[in-house]
């Protein structure tokens, strides 16, 4: 695993940046006051210093170590975060020097007089979900994690994804950098969910801060190394943020970030089983002459195919041609507006879905009876479309329960685009067909597709869904606020 911390050179981020961890407003350097737009703290280990000291600064204090030899005592890293006024505010001699362990998070008042560094860290608040630099190792480019001992311990490895849709995963590694070891904080859009689960403790909590997509690429990848059981916490930063929703962690639209509220939350969330689909499309038409490849997709929310996987379609290539650059999830439900109206004029090819599907509910023998529509869902959890409950909403009559871990899909259907608006606003039903142990399509012409919020053109194609196994995720103890 590559990682930029070392023992000297710090990460710098503007004083006016969110964080986690407090700084001195005067420079470490040459001890002038910092202005917002002069000022830089470390997001490791909150030393700080203007922009034109910064590179001094470097050279001279040491960053926080991810790793150091195993058997000789830790220390406190004391850093000087300010000064403090004692009662007698009229003598400047009283001005109290404030320094703040990077690790354990303790603080403490002295004089002039430098901080002896000959103290143990015993890592006090978060020592349970911290992995101490004695216990990783570096050998041959590859990174080893060892176990400290205590029986409570069970870091918490946070994974986030800064292309997300709401372009905010950046200030969550720089939040959690300042209170965990930083070789915890990954960047996966730089090192693959792969890379890091190769050296994750057997037992461990990861938090993942980004959409439905990135949440599904980290389950897919602790699933093939059995060996670690991790238990996988939200941290909403896409649009939709579906499963978020039904595990309780919030849809998204937090405009302050607290890190140690959100250990807090994850520390205190319960463990809940989530269903695996496994999703099998085998091509119908040959390429150059060949058969076209069979492509295995895995499903945690759901699977869909027709309008909304052509306006999902649609808004993915806005955002990789000019939506990015500028990305907040209000522009990206905006965005998702005008282009679902737009569907509305022109269904995208979707219109007559019903006479080119072909769909077989478990090991029934005769294929369902479709009527008019221009979408097909089935449903692994209570929301679609950013927060929909399709399943169960806007109906008197007696439904069948619906559950994330009962081995059942929930199959709907959606007439049109409209049709979608009006369901995201209460005002209409789906057409519920039934619950089913697996599903087997059959798909004649082209038509988009998705699974999970991650959109295609598929053509003709002999599409099953199965059960794969279950996820190992953890529900919020209480529903976080926005």
């Amino acid at each position: 695993m590559q990682t930029k911390y070392r023992v000297r050179g710090h990460t710098w981020r503007s004083i006016q940046c969110n964080k986690s961890i407090p700084y001195n407003i005067d420079c470490t350097s040459c001890g002038e006051l910092m202005l917002p737009m002069m000022g830089l703290f470390c997001e490791c280990c909150a030393v700080s210093a203007c922009k034109l000291c910064h590179r001094i600064v470097d050279r001279q204090f040491r960053c926080k170590q991810i790793t150091s030899p195993e058997g000789k005592p830790f220390y406190h890293h004391w850093v000087n975060v300010g000064t403090v006024q004692s009662e007698n505010v009229d003598q400047n001699e009283d001005l109290l020097k404030r320094y703040y362990c990077t690790w354990c998070q303790k603080t403490k008042l002295l004089t002039d007089t430098p901080v002896a560094d000959a103290e143990i860290c015993d890592f006090e608040k978060y020592r349970s979900i911290i992995i101490p630099p004695a216990c990783v190792q570096f050998e041959k480019g590859m990174v080893t994690i060892k176990h400290p001992g205590d029986n409570d311990w069970e870091p918490l490895i946070i994974l986030a994804n800064p292309k997300s849709g709401s372009n905010r995963s950046d200030e969550v590694l720089s939040l959690f950098r300042g209170l965990l070891n930083p070789i915890q904080v990954v960047d996966i859009s730089s090192t693959s969910p792969e890379k890091v689960v190769r050296w994750l403790p057997t037992k461990c909590r990861v938090l993942v801060a980004g959409g439905d997509g990135t949440v599904a690429w980290v389950l897919n990848t602790l699933l093939s190394f059995p060996h670690v059981k991790a238990a996988v916490a939200i941290l909403p930063m896409g649009t939709g943020n579906d499963l978020s929703r039904v595990l309780g962690w919030g849809t998204g639209g937090n405009s302050q970030l607290d890190a140690h509220s959100i250990i807090s939350s994850v520390k205190q969330a319960h463990l809940q089983c989530l269903d695996r689909w496994k999703v099998t499309i085998t091509p119908k038409r040959r390429r150059l002459g060949r058969l076209r490849q069979q492509r295995v997709l895995y499903a945690y929310n759901y699977a869909s195919i027709g309008v909304d996987a052509q306006v999902a379609l649609d808004f993915h290539y806005a955002r990789s041609q000019f939506l990015y650059r500028y990305a907040s999830r209000t522009l990206n439900y905006i965005a998702y507006a005008f282009l679902g109206v737009g569907r509305a004029l022109d269904d995208g090819g979707c219109g007559g879905l019903e006479r080119r599907l072909h769909v077989w509910l478990g090991a029934a023998a005769d294929p369902l009876t479709l009527p008019p529509m221009q979408a097909l869902v089935a449903l692994n959890i209570p929301s679609w479309g950013a927060g929909v409950d399709l399943w169960s909403m806007g109906t008197e009559d007696d439904v069948a329960e619906q559950s994330i871990n009962d081995g059942k899909l929930e199959v709907v259907g959606i007439s049109s685009s409209f049709h979608i608006a009006r369901l995201q606003c209460g005002l209409a039903e789906p057409y519920r067909f039934a619950q089913a142990s697996s599903l087997k399509i059959e798909l004649e012409g082209s038509c988009a597709m998705q699974v999970d919020g991650e959109p295609w053109m598929q053509g003709p194609s002999t599409i099953l869904i199965e059960p794969a196994g279950q996820s190992l995720m953890l529900r919020a103890k209480i529903k976080r606020t926005e």
